[in-house]
């Protein structure tokens, strides 16, 4: 706002880059428009300029200006504890308020205070307020707050701090009476005890008490203590021995069993947390091996999870072998001519889904005539695995 007040505006050059004849250039003046005040507002300042071609170009600049400062309240009082005495006599003064600013940006003067509350022999408490509300419709608003003492108040003589137990022991807390007094004597003592009240629960996910000492004197104030104690949730769970990762056999796993697993954070009454929860197969394999795991995951009351993966790796079934591979042989010419080729069984010995057994074809190779020859029969097979066995019969 202030610097809108002294801003000044100044012609602006204009040219077309040409010399001689051709040079257009030259200046043109501002013209603004709109208009502020200490709320702030928008002006324009516009450039316009017409060539002898009748060509023109504009040229315009919005300038925003913002609100003055808010103003403050000077040396707003801060809040006061009176006697009796004192608030008798007690009474309000206008509070001067102010921008800092000057000129039409200025927003300064006070505003006189509005008194509320009451009080009596046993005390009270009372508020000035002090508000205003500019042009701009800001609103500023001091309140100070009068406390007239009564006679002085009991206090709790070394009231407990709040704690923090474990489970365990927030089942063998016990809750004790509080002491109060005012350390006056005569006519003016207060002093005594109270009860506590217990408050809140607890189980093996922790929670909170809390324990309220409360005092009412004879001018009806209340004193009121409250101790808050946190119990921490008892330890968490953990699985008993649990079981390391293997590797089995093909045979082997098919015979393996998911076994319970058992869980126990040693605690004992409300904070135990125990027992024992099956485990989840997944995964699966075949006669060339693969992997499972078993899960164990248990979930507290609490929400706090605990979990054991034991990972299990199944070796490939043993690879299959042919049965009684026949041997080289020597055959006559005629015999050679009515020779059969026959299918040779392969097995690895094994069952289930680890069996590996079939039989395959002979593949006949070579040739042979009156003067005799040489030929081969070879057998091969190829298991899921990738895995391949091949025997060869030459036959003379």
């Amino acid at each position: 706002c202030e610097e809108a007040a002294v801003f000044t505006v100044s012609d602006l050059a204009y040219t077309n880059g040409e010399t001689g004849s051709c040079e257009i250039a030259g200046s043109a003046p501002g013209l603004v428009s709109g208009s502020f005040d200490a709320c702030g507002g928008t002006q324009t300042i516009t450039w316009t300029f017409t060539d002898a071609c009748d060509r023109t170009i504009t040229h315009t600049q919005s300038i925003t200006v913002e609100p003055a400062p808010e103003p403050v309240f000077i040396n707003a009082p801060a809040d006061v504890t009176m006697t009796c005495e004192e608030g008798a006599v007690f009474s309000v003064s206008d509070l001067a308020y102010t921008n800092n600013e000057t000129g039409s940006c200025e927003i300064s003067g006070s505003v006189p205070g509005t008194l509320a509350g009451t009080f009596d022999e046993c005390g009270g408490s009372q508020t000035i307020t002090w508000t205003f509300t500019d042009d701009c419709g800001r609103v500023i608003t001091h309140v100070q707050t009068i406390t007239i003492d009564p006679a002085p108040q009991a206090a709790f003589v070394n009231p407990p701090t709040d704690i923090t137990l474990t489970c365990d022991a927030a089942q063998n807390f016990v809750v004790t009476n509080l002491n109060y007094t005012n350390s006056e004597t005569g006519s003016c003592e207060i002093s005594g005890s109270v009860p506590g009240t217990l408050a809140g629960t607890f189980d093996e996910c922790g929670g909170s008490q809390t324990i309220t000492w409360t005092f009412t004197d004879d001018c009806g104030r209340n004193i009121t203590h409250v101790q808050t104690i946190t119990i921490d949730p008892a330890p968490q769970a953990a699985f008993v021995n649990p079981p390391a990762d293997v590797t089995l056999t093909c045979d082997a796993a098919q015979n393996f069993t998911v076994t319970n697993l058992n869980y126990t954070n040693s605690e004992t009454g409300s904070c135990e947390i125990s027992g024992t929860l099956p485990g989840t197969l997944a995964g699966t394999f075949d006669e060339c091996g693969g992997s499972q795991t078993i899960t164990w995951t248990f979930t507290d009351d609490c929400g706090r999870n605990i979990t054991h993966v034991q990972t299990i790796m199944i070796d490939p079934a043993p690879q299959a072998a042919f049965v009684n591979p026949p041997t080289d042989i020597t055959l006559t010419c005629d015999a050679a001519q009515n020779f059969t080729v026959t299918n040779l069984n392969y097995t690895n010995s094994e069952t289930g889904s680890c069996e590996i057994s079939g039989s395959v074809p002979g593949t006949l190779a070579g040739t042979f005539d009156e003067c005799g020859g040489s030929q081969t029969i070879t057998w091969t097979f190829t298991d899921d695995c990738g895995r391949v066995i091949t025997h060869t019969q030459n036959i003379t």
